[in-house]
């Protein structure tokens, strides 16, 4: 039997519960996804994202949270 121990996300012990990025969709933030030569999209499927929505940082696909 295999367990996962991050399988909910709202239990797993990361680091990334809080936005520690540039604004979501800016020149810094784009730039950060360059250099990890990962695509929005890919990004759109991560945790961090996923509770930066729960959190109301982004909203419609935009940043709204804190600068």
């Amino acid at each position: 039997m295999a367990f996962n121990i991050d399988a909910q996300p709202h239990n797993a012990d990361w680091t990334k519960h809080n936005w520690r990025l540039p604004p979501y969709k800016s020149e810094k933030f784009m730039d950060y996804l360059e250099r990890t030569g990962m695509t929005l999209e890919e990004f759109r499927q991560l945790p961090i994202y996923k509770f930066a929505v729960e959190q109301g940082k982004i909203v419609d696909d935009e940043w709204v949270g804190d600068d």
